[in-house]
């Protein structure tokens, strides 16, 4: 599975509530009572009451019970930061996932050819015709014998033919990938010249040896990220005619677009990134519908999967309540063979235009699952809301070292009234403990975050 498909687990949610406010009233009530007691009961018969004993009965028990407050308070903010931390770093990792789920591109066009005569998508979503089962559908894709054409240019003309205009307006520089099962080279060239009597020349034919998976897919949205980016991929799954096979024979054409222009009347249908190079369903497919590139697909369309991927599939699907319909391609078209992932991802489209719901299409490759997902609605940009605004320990430590500076200062100032303190050791009373404590702040707010990161990284 792709190094980028991967989550933290949930996190508690921090404790936010601090010091209870009445406890706190009634403390600071108790003791500026208290300081008024003792003041009134130390203070000279024959003195009038000035400001020093107001200082003395309030300012002073204000101070310490201030001091006292900030020192619970910042002990408690050492867990806090520390779980605030580790959900701040969740909230970032699900940002980065989700916008990670939502590169995309567009299939602009796209049309598939196969032997049945009711439109596949249509009839496996029992919208119309019959159901499709494997043993009454016809194999074959019709062929007709022809000195003029090649078996794959009379396949290619009526595939293409369908979005030419679109090649020829909006898309006119476009690149084109083929694949043909039992093909060479030469398929490359059959392509390019029914392209060009179609009357359009794409800027390079590559004939790809082997049917390409949604890993090709996943390259492509990374590659065209600083281009524009037109791809027709042609898939023409034929069978040998020497050997029986029980797969049935199609062909399907995707324009790929990173560049959509809209057309009237016409839904846009987005191709999201694919999740691939599953091994274990049921831990990664949950990553994947998180992220949440289509909110909740309507269908699985799936192909080739053995026992082992399927099942887990469907649990976490079922799990989630989503993809209520279920449609394997064997089922309707007989053993399972290569092209059949691009002619579901062709029917997952057909589908969308139908008003289906966004479309999950799964097939494997070499031995490992892969996802993609459809969509005629554009997925939203995640919300940055990992932020929190509290006062972390070394802010805490700021507080409680000018309280307990400023109540050192007092509590010197009134045991030693008769010999006022210098400036310089007023300074360093109030600013050693303000410069210590907070020093203290910042080492524990260093390190319980990193024993934040390196904890979520265990």
């Amino acid at each position: 599975m792709s190094s980028n498909w991967w989550n933290y687990k949930d996190q508690a949610k921090p404790d936010r509530s601090g010091l209870p406010v009445w406890p706190t009233i009634v403390v600071f009530v108790v003791a500026i009572a208290i300081g008024f007691l003792i003041r009134a009961l130390t203070w000279p018969d024959n003195k009038h009451v000035n400001g020093a004993f107001i200082a003395d009965a309030i300012l002073i028990p204000s101070l310490l019970v201030m001091t006292l407050a900030s020192f619970m308070l910042m002990v408690a903010s050492v867990d806090r930061h520390y779980d605030e931390t580790r959900l701040a770093i969740k909230k970032r990792r699900d940002e980065v996932l989700k916008r990670y789920a939502r590169k995309k591109m567009v299939i602009a066009g796209w049309h598939t050819l196969t032997p049945m005569k009711d439109d596949p998508a249509l009839a496996m979503l029992k919208l119309e015709g019959e159901f499709p089962l494997a043993p009454k559908t016809p194999l074959k894709l019709p062929r007709e014998d022809s000195f003029e054409f090649t078996t794959n240019e009379m396949i290619f003309m009526p595939l293409v033919a369908p979005l030419v205009d679109k090649l020829k307006t909006y898309y006119r520089q476009f690149e084109a990938v083929v694949w043909v099962n039992g093909g060479d080279e030469s398929c490359a060239g059959d392509l390019q010249r029914t392209l060009e009597r179609l009357g359009v020349k794409p800027g390079k034919v590559e004939y790809l040896a082997e049917c390409p998976g949604y890993v090709q897919v996943d390259s492509w949205i990374d590659s065209a990220r600083d281009y524009v980016f037109n791809r027709l991929l042609v898939i023409v799954d034929k069978q040998d005619d020497e050997n029986e096979s029980k797969a049935m024979e199609s062909a399907t054409a995707i324009l790929l677009t990173n560049a959509y222009t809209r057309t009237e009347g016409e839904a846009p249908v987005y191709l999201y990134r694919p999740i691939v190079g599953i091994i274990d369903a049921e831990k990664a497919v949950p990553v994947y519908l998180f992220a949440e590139s289509v909110s909740a697909p309507k269908v699985l369309w799936y192909t080739g999967l053995s026992r082992t991927q399927k099942y887990p599939l469907l649990k976490v699907l079922d799990e989630h309540q989503l993809a209520a319909t279920r449609l394997g391609a064997e089922d309707s078209f007989g053993d399972k063979s290569a092209g059949y992932q691009w002619l579901l991802v062709a029917l997952a489209a057909d589908a969308i235009s139908y008003a289906q719901g966004d479309q999950l299409v799964a097939a494997p490759e070499k031995n490992r699952m892969n996802i993609i997902s459809l969509s005629s609605r554009l997925s939203p940009d995640p919300v940055s809301d990992w932020w929190v605004d509290y006062l972390s320990p070394w802010q805490y430590g700021m507080l409680l070292g000018l309280f307990f500076g400023f109540s050192l200062l007092l509590a010197i100032s009134y045991l030693n009234k008769p010999d006022p303190l210098s400036g310089f050791c007023t300074l360093a009373v109030i600013l050693g403990p303000f410069f210590i404590i907070t020093g203290l702040g910042i080492l524990l707010t260093i390190s319980f975050s990193n024993k934040a990161y390196d904890d979520m990284r265990a």
